[in-house]
């Protein structure tokens, strides 16, 4: 994999408590087919209020924001000037981009432990069935994360930027359905637009556990 340079902010770790409900134990997951390596996803302590400005090349890759971080394979990023925005739009067709594009990224964590990021400008990826070239934001949770309360954490989708109206995007397509890394204490799964995502303690479900846990 060919990395195109990384962009690195720091970020709080956010620890609040929350609500635990106990879950038995099910079947190891094994680690969704063209997700990263989780292993790059670092601790860290700064403000709650960060941004970051980094660049992608048409070549993609790893970009670290503080605790969080997003993987883009290469040619993975719709051309803006003629792909559209918006739900209708997400598994359309489109011309990858074949130049760089620069991204502003706005990150933020609450008193309640929720961590979100803001991405602009808004942006389609190329639709595709091959996992190895899916576009994935990987989260820190900010508290830990066990077989007890694994299934209170997920991904949504924050479509104007705010926490108060965050999108559970599984519900209409299960490819987007997040995981847990217990060891790692993160949070991710493929995405296929940018604005914002959000990583909270106060969305139940039930999934896969061990290691990798479904949590949608």
């Amino acid at each position: 994999m060919r990395l195109a340079s990384i962009a690195a902010v720091a970020l709080l770790a956010a620890c609040s408590a929350a609500d635990q409900v106990a879950a038995p134990k099910q079947e190891r997951s094994t680690m969704p087919a063209g997700a990263p390596s989780l292993d790059v996803i670092m601790n860290a302590v700064a403000p709650d209020s960060l941004s970051a400005d980094f660049t992608v090349t048409p070549t993609g890759g790893l970009f670290v924001l503080g605790a969080h971080a997003v993987y883009f394979p290469d040619h993975s990023i719709c051309d803006p000037a003629t792909s559209g925005y918006g739900p209708d739009l997400w598994n359309a067709p489109c011309t990858p981009l074949d130049q760089p594009i620069d991204f502003h990224a706005e990150v933020r964590t609450d008193a309640s432990g929720r961590a979100w990021v803001d991405f602009t400008p808004a942006v389609r990826f190329v639709p595709t069935d091959d996992p190895n070239h899916t576009v994935w934001v990987m989260m820190k949770t900010g508290v830990d994360v066990n077989d007890s309360n694994y299934m209170n954490f997920g991904m949504k989708w924050l479509p104007s930027g705010s926490p108060d109206q965050a999108i559970d995007e599984s519900v209409t397509d299960s490819t987007l359905k997040s995981f847990v890394d217990l060891q790692h204490d993160i949070d991710f799964r493929r995405v296929k637009h940018f604005s914002g995502y959000l990583v909270g303690s106060d969305y139940a479900d039930v999934g896969t556990l061990i290691d990798v846990v479904p949590a949608w």
